[in-house]
């Protein structure tokens, strides 16, 4: 189903929740305002691109304003730019969504759930007890034994800890992680799996790049700059029971 793929691709690309681009149960519910039409915004050469333009899927950006979230922020923009694959790209997926949606008659106002249902040809919505069945379906037929994972263990929340991770294992700078995927904290390191095989390729390599460790010499304790031993020890790293003396050392010693 196209919409299930496009909206799951947005969803890892913008580490969405599920109540932003899904329609959730009644006891999913939260204050966080779904993504409509009118939260799509893209742009080529710096110039905004309307949505009936035949270069939407050519645009160069395309960014998502979150209306309202959990954390009372109102209007958050995320921009994320095209990636030049034919399928893994953010604008890509966007402006497909825009483009069914447009098909299907739907007006700026309507959330990019909405669809025509094939039968009826009423205007439905594609929920989440749906898409986490399909996930986990999907997942079931690739071989996920080589991921090290079950079907079951898969949920909607998956996509939002995926493109932490990815971001992550791809070296993308904290902060860059948490102003788009919308953490007002470090909250997203609980979605880091350290047992991932390659969490730590390189890490073994840095810690060998520094031969030599020296330790910052004790401070004099007859300076009256320093007249405050307790200070001077809790400066100098040491707690409060006075000086220590401490050599350099090599890691191969």
């Amino acid at each position: 189903m196209d919409i299930f793929s496009k909206l799951m691709m947005l969803a890892f690309f913008f580490a969405m929740r599920s109540c932003e681009y899904l329609k959730v149960e009644q006891s999913d519910q939260c204050r966080t305002s779904p993504l409509r039409k009118r939260n799509f915004v893209f742009m080529k050469n710096h110039t905004v691109l309307p949505h009936t333009s035949p270069f939407l899927e050519q645009a160069d950006t395309v960014t998502l304003y979150f209306e309202f979230q959990k954390r009372d922020l109102r209007n958050d923009s995320v921009t994320q730019a095209k990636t030049g694959k034919h399928r893994d790209c953010p604008v890509k997926a966007a402006a497909a969504v825009i483009r069914r949606m447009q098909r299907q008659g739907m007006s700026d106002d309507d959330f990019i759930y909405s669809f025509l249902h094939e039968t009826n040809k009423r205007k439905t919505a594609f929920t989440s007890k749906v898409a986490r069945t399909m996930l986990r379906q999907f997942i079931g037929s690739v071989a996920h034994a080589n991921y090290g994972l079950t079907a079951d263990e898969i949920g909607l929340h998956s996509m939002r800890s995926s493109s932490a991770m990815a971001m992550y294992m791809n070296r993308v700078p904290v902060y860059t992680i948490m102003l788009l995927g919308r953490w007002s904290s470090d909250a997203f390191l609980r979605y880091i799996r350290p047992q991932v095989e390659t969490f730590g390729h390189d890490v073994s390599k840095k810690m060998i790049e520094t031969e030599m460790f020296y330790h910052v010499p004790n401070p004099d304790f007859n300076d009256p700059r320093t007249h405050n031993p307790h200070a001077a020890t809790f400066n100098a790293g040491m707690g409060t029971h006075g000086p220590a003396h401490f050599t350099a050392f090599a890691v191969w010693a």
